[in-house]
């Protein structure tokens, strides 16, 4: 048997996270099948059980993937030496993300996940792991925007990590919600102009 390298391993994991994603979308996490999966992605069975045992194992890679290719856009905001820039080249980045998976109904179906995730340890951990890791990061461009004084040192970056979090969530919940309502354009430029305003220093 010919051995499969790790790109065509990757790639077909993707495959299979991305028609899992069309279906939760139209159908919903619970009402879609593996069945409708696997057709979806025009695979056999066997080829989805090889790389998935369940629908749970599918949302949870899909958070882990995507934490996994932000790594370096996060490693590079924590090496630039203007933090408050690199915050902003962040949400950037996380937004302009958003915009390109509404292609593939991703708000809806992560909306769906934290729903699941208060039902199921095994989905919440994965979540919380992968948020975490975000939080963390940028927590750490905070105390670096406050050490070179861009940032008031009366903000709690821990607090402040989480307020931010709260403003990317709450844009992808707007966004499964009113998808023809929302520009994220419009919604980065506000929270540029939040993190220029009473959260600098001075």
């Amino acid at each position: 048997m010919p051995k499969v390298s790790p790109e065509h391993s990757e790639a077909r994991r993707l495959q299979i996270i991305d028609a899992a994603y069309r279906c939760f979308a139209r159908k919903g996490f619970h009402q879609a099948t593996m069945r409708d999966i696997y057709e979806e992605a025009q695979l056999s069975p066997g080829a989805i059980y090889h790389y998935f045992r369940s629908k749970d194992d599918i949302i949870k890679a899909s958070f882990e993937h995507d934490f996994a290719r932000s790594l370096d856009v996060f490693q590079a905001a924590l090496g630039q030496t203007d933090a408050l820039a690199a915050l902003e080249g962040l949400f950037e980045f996380l937004f302009a993300g958003l915009a390109q998976a509404a292609e593939l109904g991703a708000s809806r179906v992560n909306v769906q996940s934290w729903g699941e995730a208060l039902l199921n340890p095994d989905i919440l951990a994965a979540i919380l792991r992968v948020f975490s890791g975000y939080r963390a990061s940028v927590a750490q461009l905070i105390r670096q925007a406050q050490e070179s004084g861009k940032v008031s040192p009366q903000i709690d970056p821990e607090a402040a990590a989480r307020v931010m979090h709260a403003l990317y969530l709450g844009l992808e919940l707007q966004m499964a919600w009113e998808p023809e309502a929302v520009d994220p354009e419009q919604y980065l430029s506000v929270v540029k102009a939040l993190l220029r305003g009473s959260f600098t220093a001075g």
